[in-house]
């Protein structure tokens, strides 16, 4: 129905806590809109998608919609391009475009960015950019037109967050100008109007605006019609604005319910429990569902636990019971795994991680849902950092512990105290890791100095390993593939030996000096030795070289789908990286590399992964990034240029490349090992030759060359007796 604006009785003042700002002012005036302008401060996908609600409300209305996109510059910078000629200024605007593109590939979730897409190929949206020195002009501006000449401009503190727009947690408001009531609009919101069309035609002090071309619109209409309406067709995008729908609006009349479902199949092929996971979960029901499953990486711990959750809610809910699972995982990139993994058993989980505005308001809703008896299955996916906010700890307090399961996937990172003690109280708790109880602090020598607090922690939790399945199980039942392994020799160089045996010395020294009780001082100067003497074995000067010599030689068809761990930190000049060498390395010997880091932002990792499953790029480079949880099968060779002491760093780099994969027979490790200068005898000599042999016995084990690789030990533990 189209109403005019003046008949909606819009008040002059929002304010959270007296009211529902999204309900009652932005959806009501959004939904009779014919033009909206808006002015978005900064340019990000977080911004842009929480400034942009209530646009399919304007699709509908076949409405036109403005949008300044800000990008605040020093003043050196805005100087620097207030001078470019047309040509360079379109090949700004094109960097940007390419970075609009990115965000709506990026946030699959978040529709909005689809509906700003889809509202530039069907000519509904304007956009240009303002450049501008230190700020963007008037961000929490909004201006829109009905059909009837009437006119609403709005300002205020409100930020259109989920918080804002739905909660009472935020002081937040708006005032907002009537054109109907002609007085105070003139004196307030028409200089709003007039600063929005000052800054639109070019006219704004300090502000460059770039307009897009129409070649630049082109493309992104291009990329609509690729991508998200099968070549033009109305109907996807039109099934994208009633998921917006759903995604705006929190009812508590008969909301939409998806429980639990074992799939039939699962990537084509048909789903069956395995035996050793079907013993694991008898075994965790014989402890009164409560314990570790000590699995080997790659065998399959994450389907366990989710099948696990389905038989528990399939239970509870025959009883017309409840159950609200949340499962904690360490870092956003094994979370996102996660939801691809649930959705294959229709659960949809509530994301808490990332931004606070994301997942909030959604829970709160949700747990009032449950306990008003309008669901009764609710599923959170938690990172760590999340789980031990007062917010989140807040909101699961409220959850009864009978109806309430808690899965911790690498479950050996609750054994830190704070964390530990934001587990929450839950009947049901299944933890998930290959390596429960090896400490992090991984180059101590110091095993009987400490207490081990790290498994009494996991333990006071979890109780007990209820189910133990290890590589050679997995290897034997065909659930991971075979591997070769070979030893790549690094002699360290006399200098780094001298460097070594130093440190070594001072470890040595603050063991003996602290009488078997380490103080805090003394505790600290062991991590610092051990962390320097740890990135001197990794950045050994002979790893290179050994590098380029095996590198060079491998044929071009055997390099693809390979993994490159390095050692951390700077070289031993501090000119550069270590990952950053053997890149260069790699390069010069006509591999395809991209690094994989920390830092790598989540819409460059998804384009890095893609390329390297495409085969695009032979091999990753990374240092830890890949160790817990970020799934890479196609993975078939992997080169261990850096490994610590912690046996779980080994047994997941290990398990990374043996995970099953179409056409892949076989999996190749090239483990560097690090061995003491021929021409220096001493005791820590001694002892780092046997710390790496006892790493490569556990490598050949279960190699399928186990002979070659015991025939070479032999050699070396004869060899001078080191």
């Amino acid at each position: 129905m189209d109403i005019p604006f003046n008949e909606l009785h819009i008040k002059s003042v929002y304010r959270t806590g007296e009211d529902n700002l999204f309900f009652d002012f932005y959806r009501p005036v959004l939904e009779q809109s014919v033009r909206y302008d808006r002015a978005v401060g900064f340019f990000s996908s977080e911004i842009l998608a929480i400034n942009l609600k209530g646009l399919s409300q304007l699709v509908k209305n076949n409405g036109k919609m403005r949008l300044i996109i800000g990008e605040p510059l020093k003043k050196e910078e805005y100087d620097a391009i207030k001078n470019e000629s047309e040509e360079e200024l379109a090949t700004r605007i094109d960097s940007y475009i390419d970075r609009l593109l990115a965000m709506i590939a990026e946030e699959e979730k978040t529709n909005r960015l689809k509906v700003l897409a889809y509202l530039v190929s069907s000519q509904l949206l304007e956009i240009k950019f303002a450049i501008r020195r230190k700020g963007m002009f008037h961000e929490k501006i909004g201006i829109v037109y009905d059909n009837y000449n009437n006119c609403i401009a709005f300002q205020g503190s409100a930020n259109e967050t989920p918080s804002a727009l739905f909660e009472d947690l935020n002081a937040e408001s708006i005032s907002v100008y009537k054109s109907w009531q002609p007085e105070i609009f003139q004196e307030y919101g028409q200089n709003y109007v007039n600063a929005f069309e000052s800054l639109w035609n070019g006219n704004q002090p300090n502000t460059k605006v770039l307009n897009v071309l129409s070649t630049q619109y082109d493309r992104i209409s291009a990329y609509v019609k690729e991508n998200l309406t099968n070549g033009g067709s109305r109907f996807n995008f039109e099934k994208i604005l009633m998921e917006l729908e759903d995604e705006l609006e929190y009812s508590f009349d008969e909301p939409h319910q998806k429980y639990p479902t074992v799939p039939t199949s699962i990537n084509n092929v048909s789903f069956e429990i395995r035996e050793h996971q079907k013993l694991a979960l008898q075994s965790w029901k014989a402890n009164q569902f409560t314990g570790i499953l000590q699995h080997a990486t790659g065998s399959g711990k994450t389907i366990t636990s989710i099948y696990a959750l389905t038989k528990i809610f399939d239970a509870k809910h025959n009883k017309n019971g409840s159950l609200v699972a949340i499962i904690s995982v360490p870092y956003i990139e094994l979370a996102k795994q996660w939801v691809i993994e649930l959705e294959k058993f229709n659960i949809k989980p509530i994301e808490c991680f990332e931004s606070k505005t994301k997942w909030h308001t959604k829970l709160t809703r949700n747990l009032e849902l449950l306990r008003n008896k309008k669901i009764d299955f609710m599923c959170l996916l938690v990172v760590n950092k999340t789980l031990v906010s007062k917010p989140f700890q807040e909101l699961i307090a409220k959850i009864p512990t009978n109806d309430l399961m808690f899965i911790g996937d690498e479950c050996h990172r609750h054994a830190s105290e704070n964390t530990n003690k934001s587990l929450p109280n839950a009947y049901f708790k299944l933890g998930l890791s290959a390596t429960p109880f090896n400490d992090d602090e991984d180059e101590f020598e110091t095993e009987n100095l400490f207490p081990n607090i790290a498994k009494e922690l996991i333990l006071s939790y979890y109780q007990t390993i209820v189910h133990q399945y290890s590589l050679e199980n997995a290897i034997h039942d065909d659930v991971l593939t075979p591997y070769d392994y070979h030893i790549i020799p690094v002699f360290l160089t006399e200098s780094e030996q001298l460097t070594y045996d130093e440190l070594s010395q001072k470890i040595n020294d603050v063991i003996i000096n602290s009488g078997g009780k380490l103080s805090r001082e003394e505790q600290e100067k062991l991590m610092i030795y051990s962390s320097e003497r740890s990135r001197l074995l990794g950045r050994a000067e002979n790893k290179l070289v050994e590098l380029r010599r095996l590198t060079k030689d491998i044929p071009q068809e055997n390099r693809p789908y390979s993994l490159f761990y390095t050692g951390e930190g700077k070289t031993e000049n501090e000119d550069s990286t270590v990952i950053n060498e053997v890149s260069k390395v790699l390069s010069q010997n006509g591999w395809r590399t991209s690094q994989f880091i920390g830092s790598t932002p989540p819409s460059v990792r998804k384009e890095i992964l893609d390329n390297f499953k495409l085969g695009i790029v032979d091999a990753l480079v990374a240092m830890k990034v890949l160790d817990e949880g970020i799934d890479v099968p196609a993975c078939r060779t992997a080169y261990i240029l850096a490994s610590s002491k912690n046996p779980r760093q080994y047994v997941q780099r290990r398990g990374r490349v043996l995970r099953k994969f179409s056409g892949k027979e076989k999996a190749i490790i090239y483990d560097f090992v690090v061995l003491p200068n021929a021409e220096i005898h001493s005791d820590f000599a001694k002892k780092l030759k046997s710390s790496e042999l006892e790493r490569i016995r556990d490598f050949a084990l279960l190699a399928r060359n186990k002979s070659e690789i015991e025939s070479i030990l032999d050699k070396m533990e004869m060899n001078d007796g080191k």
